[in-house]
């Protein structure tokens, strides 16, 4: 009887084709470079066509598959490769692309950029699954699909050029939302590349094996993998969350319009989940304010309640107008919530500087709270180290109110539930 060997999975030119890929050489960075300006241009004009150019020839999956297969074989030398590469690379992309928006007259978020700024459960499962068919696709010789569509899948190029944007824009929250997605994307990658090696390593020696290599008690490293797994899959799993209330509202929104607007095109349609507002650009047969007011009153019924809706209308006009007036209005929406975000910022910025000055008027002051109730009064919060007398608490108050008329209300805080009850009834009024 003829007994066919296994073959062997993890060969010398697999071996040396992942490290060639992790290689760190100028034919890689100038690709990359070029990668990074595409993919920049396509993010800030908001060209799906040209961001997946740019995903093609990304250089970046080669360090990603070094660093797991270096981790899985113990192999040092391939592991310090990949990572060195791999921070060279990341440094390089986002230099590039902060240079980019940062010299770049388009400043407004595109909506190629903010779908990079909130991952979900569902980019860790897409960089999972990419993971797997990269590591099997650089086991291939023969050109092949599978490193390409994974290239596209993972899309390790745009949530970088959109980190680059967001230093360049000076916006902390497409910051950490776009960086916890490429973060989501490098880990993943390199998990499925330490698996699948893990795998191809067990399948040429399984049969000198009693049982399956993964039924033992998990070593330190693999305990340090799943928790960090774990860690990373959590903010995304919240996130989905919120995706898919949105979309529920969306589509309550869809409903709305057909229902209730009549023979009407959704031009735009933009929902605050947060400030709970909805507005909506449409065009078709005109819509009389009775209809509208009918509209606003049926919110509940589309479980819209507590929503406010206004309504754009503008003229009846052809697609390619009417996709020029969609980019339009969503600049437009993109520049204002942007302004928005500044604008608070900056009063936050000059509400503690007012705080702080405040604290300074008396060394019986502990510390200072700005708040506002939902009619927009300003309220000071001063909380007390030790008792003042009431001539005294009068006098602060009047120095405050001189120096700052925009307060409306100075209380003083020093675990006195009557200072607390008189709060809770101002603000409720």
């Amino acid at each position: 009887m003829i007994i066919r060997q296994r073959k062997n999975y993890l060969t010398s030119q697999f071996l040396s084709k992942i490290s060639a890929d992790g290689t760190l050489n100028i034919e890689n960075l100038i690709v990359l470079t070029c990668a990074i300006f595409i993919a920049s241009i396509g993010l800030n004009v908001n060209s799906t066509a040209t961001i997946i150019g740019a995903m093609l020839i990304s250089p970046l999956m080669g360090p990603l598959l070094a660093i797991g297969t270096g981790l899985a074989l113990y192999d040092v030398h391939l592991l310090r490769k990949g990572t060195i590469s791999l921070l060279a690379e990341i440094i390089i992309s986002l230099a590039a692309s902060t240079i980019y928006f940062h010299f770049s007259p388009l400043t407004y978020a595109s909506q190629e950029i903010i779908a990079r700024t909130s991952p979900t459960i569902w980019d860790a499962m897409i960089a999972f699954f990419g993971g797997v068919a990269g590591i099997i696709g650089a086991r291939k010789k023969e050109a092949n699909n599978i490193v390409p569509g994974v290239a596209i899948a993972t899309a390790l190029m745009p949530p970088a050029c959109t980190i680059g944007y967001s230093i360049a824009a000076g916006n902390l929250k497409y910051f950490l939302g776009s960086s916890y997605l490429f973060l989501i994307n490098c880990v993943f990658i390199i998990l499925t590349a330490f698996m699948g090696v893990k795998i191809m390593k067990w399948l040429s020696y399984s049969t000198k094996q009693s049982k399956l290599f993964f039924l033992h008690k998990p070593t330190f490293k693999e305990f340090v993998i799943i928790l960090v797994v774990i860690i990373l899959i959590i903010p995304s799993i919240l996130s989905a969350n919120q995706m898919v209330n949105k979309t529920l509202v969306d589509q309550n929104v869809q409903n709305l319009v057909v229902n209730e607007l009549g023979n009407v095109n959704l031009i735009k349609e933009n929902v605050d989940t947060q400030g709970k507002i909805i507005n909506l650009t449409v065009s078709g047969d005109k819509i009389n304010a009775k209809k509208i007011q009918a509209a606003k009153a049926n919110l509940t019924k589309y479980d819209l309640k507590g929503y406010s809706l206004n309504i754009v209308q503008v003229a009846q006009v052809n697609p390619n107008a009417e996709n020029q007036l969609d980019r339009q209005v969503n600049n437009i929406i993109n520049q204002r919530q942007h302004e928005q975000e500044q604008a608070d910022e900056k009063r936050q910025q000059e509400q503690e500087k007012r705080n702080q000055k405040i604290r300074k008027l008396s060394s019986a002051i502990s510390s200072v709270t700005a708040v506002s109730d939902n009619k927009n009064k300003q309220i000071t919060l001063i909380e007390l180290k030790k008792p003042l007398s009431k001539k005294r608490k009068n006098a602060l108050v009047r120095q405050i109110k001189d120096k700052y008329p925009n307060i409306n209300l100075v209380e003083f805080v020093q675990e006195n539930i009557k200072n607390y009850k008189k709060l809770s009834n101002f603000l409720c009024k």
